[in-house]
């Protein structure tokens, strides 16, 4: 009976020894200081770069965006340019559907 109890505190002790070595802290390497491997203050600094930027595209592209006409459809009639589509009064698009009549 001694044996086995010396058996099971043997496997009990290997377990816990298994358990609680990984979460000790390892020594750096040779030659590296202790703060190997943490991130560094100039990551920080990059990361909100990279913010800020992010932050201003989008300021300037909502402010583009805000500038665009409604609709895109008025400009040729407005401006007198051609029907580059080909819809025209009395031609087919390309459905073979009659094109929207001008006036």
């Amino acid at each position: 009976m001694a044996v086995q109890v010396e058996n099971v505190t043997a496997v009990v002790n290997q377990v816990v020894t298994g358990l609680l070595v990984p979460m000790q802290d390892r020594p750096p390497p040779p030659g590296q200081l202790p703060e190997f491997g943490n991130a560094a203050p100039a990551g920080l600094a990059i990361v909100l770069l990279l913010l800020l930027a992010t932050v201003f595209l989008i300021r300037n592209m909502s402010k583009r965006i805000t500038r665009l006409p409604e609709s895109f459809d008025g400009e040729d009639a407005a401006t007198g340019g051609s029907d580059p589509a080909g819809t025209a009064s009395g031609t087919a698009t390309d459905r073979g559907e009659p094109g929207p009549a001008r006036s």
